[in-house]
C-alpha cells in the first residue's frame, strides 16, 4: 500500500461530535473518574478491573506523562458530553508503528448506556486514527463475555479476527478475549455523526 506519511499532529485535534467531545485528561478529572472507573458493575468485564482513588491517580499521571511525550504515540482521553467539561468516561488509543494503532480500554458511565454516545465517541478515535494520524488499521480486544462491548465495538466498524486468552495483573484475572481490526476505508465508508468535523 502506498501512502503518503501523516505527521503527528502538535496538539490534540478538536474530536466533538453533536454528543460528546473527547480531550486529554486532567489532573482534576479524579472526582468525575471515580464514578466510572470505579464502578465494580460498570467495570467487570474489563482488563483493568475496578480502581480505588490510588490507581485512578496513577491511570491520571500516566496519561498527563504521555501526553506531554514528542513524538505522541499514546492517546488516552477523557469523554465529555457536550457543553459539559466532566468525564463521563475515556478511550485509549496507542500508535504502535506507521500503520497500526491499538485501541484500549473504552468506558463509559453505566448511565449512558443506550444514549447513543458510545458510537460517537468510537467514531471519534478513529479519526484521530486514521484521519489525523494517518495509521491503516487499529486492533483491539473485548471480553468474550462482555457481549455489550462487542456489538459497541463491531459497530465503530471493527471485525473479529480471532480469539485469544490472556492475563491482566491489574485486575489478577485471566480472560478470554475476542479480537477485532478496523481499517481505514471500513471507516471512510461509515456515516459522519452529526456535529463531527473531518
Amino acid at each position: 500500500m502506498n501512502r503518503t506519511p501523516v505527521p503527528p499532529p502538535a496538539r490534540l485535534p478538536v474530536l466533538e461530535t453533536a454528543r460528546v467531545r473527547l480531550r486529554d485528561h486532567r489532573a482534576d478529572d479524579l472526582d468525575a473518574l471515580r464514578l466510572v472507573w470505579g464502578d465494580a458493575e460498570g467495570m467487570r468485564h474489563l482488563s483493568t478491573g475496578v480502581m480505588d482513588d490510588g490507581r485512578i491517580r496513577r491511570k491520571l499521571d500516566e496519561a498527563l506523562a504521555t501526553a506531554a511525550e514528542l513524538p505522541r504515540r499514546h492517546y488516552h482521553l477523557a469523554a465529555c458530553l457536550q457543553g459539559e467539561d466532566r468525564p463521563v468516561g475515556g478511550i485509549r488509543l496507542e500508535v504502535e508503528d506507521a500503520d497500526t494503532g491499538y485501541s484500549g480500554v473504552f468506558t463509559m458511565a453505566r448511565r449512558l448506556r443506550g444514549s447513543g454516545c458510545a458510537p460517537d465517541i468510537g467514531w471519534l478515535m478513529l479519526k484521530l486514527a486514521f484521519a489525523d494520524l494517518g495509521l491503516a488499521r487499529v486492533r483491539s480486544m473485548a471480553s468474550v463475555e462482555n457481549t455489550d462491548a462487542v456489538r459497541a465495538i463491531t459497530r465503530f466498524g471493527f471485525r473479529p479476527t480471532g480469539e485469544t486468552e490472556r492475563y491482566f495483573p491489574e485486575a489478577d484475572t485471566t480472560m478470554r478475549l475476542v479480537t477485532l481490526e478496523v481499517l481505514a476505508d471500513d471507516w471512510r465508508a461509515m456515516p459522519v455523526p452529526d456535529g463531527a468535523r473531518l
